[in-house]
């Protein structure tokens, strides 16, 4: 591309570019659109295409254009990709395939087995999001943590919650971005994080070594300019092997603003619920798929539940579920949750 002109890889064909598009690097790939026969409509930077071999990637126009050294084998072969540069070399790649709310990237790390404390700080260190106002934060409010201790964040509205683990190392990450939060900076504590597990003796390639997590609203996954772009932004900015490993591992957990996002040195990242939710989440899990091991831990929590009327409807549900399968210890315990004697419940659900 040349001042007021921009020139097509595949046809050589050129095209005059209004001046108010003429705000690209000379010399720089990028993807456009064509308003008349001669004139080009929009421009966006960068080209998508194709990983080739670790050292290219194919502008899907069967030109191979070389990767920079700092990018070689940061993706998987034949991975899809964004790539910018210029068609002698290309200086950033982002993955078109780690859309991570796809089903093939979802988990659920809700931890049936325990509620969040009512005071949050008896999980550790207090984690706040990386905004650009911090004014209601105190001074000392950590925003990024790297080490072995326990540490927690919540209030998952717009923005996301990133959280690693490794097995060897014993040592997690945690962090928690907004739309504003710079992806260098992320990027920087993730670097981190790899060099200290690395340091501690982990093999990032062992299976079962390492989490990657986001933990983000529904529709944040698919908002531009979202707080999930903010943290995928940070593969920019990672070298060839923390991205691949980032990304080859990275999943997400669909959080509530309630949801406490905990992470320590000896378990994977995990949510706990707020004893409400957890005990609700509990009857429709187990109404639902009838697991022994869910209706073992409900057994459990309702054995010290405090009777409450707002828990009827799904207490409800979860009776049916355990009359028809003849565990009259847990129908008892649900009765009592809502707040019921046995022949109120006889008269209210039949």
């Amino acid at each position: 591309m040349t001042p007021g002109v921009l020139r097509d890889l595949k046809t050589e064909a050129t095209y005059d570019i209004p001046a108010d598009l003429r705000n690209h690097p000379v010399g720089s790939l990028v993807t456009y659109t064509l308003a008349g026969p001669r004139t080009v409509g929009s421009i966006t930077q960068g080209l998508v295409g194709m990983t080739i071999a670790g050292n290219a990637v194919d502008d899907e126009a069967g030109r191979l254009i070389p990767l920079s050294p700092a990018l070689r084998d940061a993706y998987p072969e034949r991975t899809r990709v964004r790539f910018y540069g210029t068609p002698d070399e290309v200086s950033r790649v982002a993955a078109l395939g780690l859309v991570i709310g796809t089903p093939a990237r979802r988990t659920d790390l809700v931890d049936l087995t325990e509620s969040a404390p009512a005071d949050l700080s008896d999980l550790g260190i207090s984690i706040e999001q990386d905004a650009e106002d911090k004014s209601d934060f105190p001074a000392r409010q950590l925003y990024y943590y790297v080490g072995p201790e326990r540490a927690w964040t919540t209030r998952i509205h717009t923005c996301t919650a990133l959280a690693m683990w490794s097995r060897t190392a014993g040592i997690s990450y945690l962090s928690h971005a907004d739309s504003s939060t710079p992806p260098e900076r992320i990027a920087e504590r993730v670097t981190e994080f790899f060099t200290d597990v690395i340091k501690a003796g982990a093999v990032l390639s062992t299976p079962g070594e390492l989490s990657v997590v986001l933990f983000t609203a529904e529709d944040t996954l698919t908002g531009r300019g979202s707080s999930v772009q903010s943290v995928l932004g940070a593969l920019d900015h990672l070298g060839a092997a923390h991205t691949r490993v980032f990304y080859e591992h990275a999943r997400c957990h669909i959080a509530g603003p309630s949801d406490t996002v905990v992470v320590s040195a000896g378990a994977a990242p995990r949510v706990l619920l707020s004893y409400a939710d957890h005990v609700e989440h509990l009857l429709t899990r187990y109404t639902i798929k009838g697991e022994r091991t869910v209706r073992d831990i409900l057994v459990e929590v309702l054995k010290t539940a405090q009777a409450n009327h707002e828990f009827e409807p799904k207490a409800y549900l979860a009776a049916k579920k355990a009359r028809s399968q003849g565990d009259d210890q847990l129908h008892r315990l649900l009765v009592a949750l809502a707040g019921l004697t046995e022949e109120d419940a006889a008269k209210r659900w039949g």
